[in-house]
């Protein structure tokens, strides 16, 4: 299951989303069977190609020039985009007031002090990469508990955490994985899902 599978379905049937960031689109994808009515916005729309039918509306907008727009919606979505940006807090701090009653924000984050990282830094190795955790274009970093205080520090109640593992083909990887990540999220899983709502609206 990708982390796009992992974020649609905590999306209720028929719900308005806003994918800030929605890259290649692989969210309005997963959420085709929900008769979701899905916006997107991204700095570029180059790679959305096949994807842009699962879309009602796509815009190229930069989120920390022009912030998030005042439409609401039932679920915000930022799916590995925050560590990207350079005032993370203060966007994430500004979807709470896109967000309808009892509506959620869905964020993923990478994990940082996954394992195979661990052992590159004992090593003396802190290579970055095109993509994945180690992403050239990465401005910030989280560990779980940092992320835990991101969260919290922008005034969202964390409802439910999810660990996010690789894609792994072989059966019995994959489950030893599902279990290690689960009891271990802060070593074994390569990022994180977080279902958070505004702290006043928390029951």
């Amino acid at each position: 299951m990708t982390k796009y599978q992992q974020i649609a379905r905590r999306v209720l049937p028929s719900s308005r989303v806003f994918d800030v960031g929605c890259g290649g689109g692989d969210l309005g994808c997963s959420l085709k069977e929900k008769s979701c009515t899905v916006i997107g916005w991204d700095q570029k729309l180059d790679r959305i190609r096949e994807n842009a039918d699962f879309y009602k509306l796509l815009e190229e907008r930069d989120v920390e020039k022009e912030g998030l727009g005042k439409e609401k919606y039932d679920a915000v979505v930022f799916s590995d985009v925050l560590e990207h940006l350079h005032d993370a807090g203060k966007v994430l701090r500004q979807s709470r007031d896109l967000l309808n009653a009892g509506g959620k924000v869905l964020v993923s984050l990478p994990n940082v002090a996954y394992f195979e990282n661990r052992l590159g830094l004992l090593k003396g190795n802190w290579n970055y990469t095109d993509e994945g955790i180690l992403d050239r274009t990465h401005i910030r970093f989280y560990t779980l508990a940092t992320a835990r205080k991101f969260l919290t520090d922008a005034g969202f109640i964390i409802r439910e955490m999810e660990p996010e593992i690789p894609i792994i083909h072989s059966a019995w990887k994959r489950n030893l994985f599902l279990f290690l990540s689960r009891n271990f999220p802060s070593l074994f899983a390569i990022g994180w899902v977080f279902e958070v709502v505004p702290i006043e609206t928390n029951p």
